[in-house]
């Protein structure tokens, strides 16, 4: 498959701040880099539910 004519200037455009913040998030939790929805379908056909917590122990429950 050969790439769109274009594929050379798109990949070496700049990223907007969101996207580097999105990548920033994917490269640190170890989790899938792209939309919600495939992130979501990759996660769970690789089992990479763990990447979606926050880092640490979990905060303890107020006893009530």
């Amino acid at each position: 498959m050969k790439p769109p004519p274009d594929w050379l200037t798109w990949v070496n455009e700049p990223q907007t701040k969101k996207e580097l913040e999105a990548l920033r998030e994917s490269i640190i939790k170890g989790k899938p880099f792209g939309d919600e929805k495939w992130q979501a379908k990759t996660i769970g056909e690789l089992g990479l539910q763990s990447s979606q917590r926050r880092a640490g122990r979990p905060k303890k429950k107020a006893n009530p």
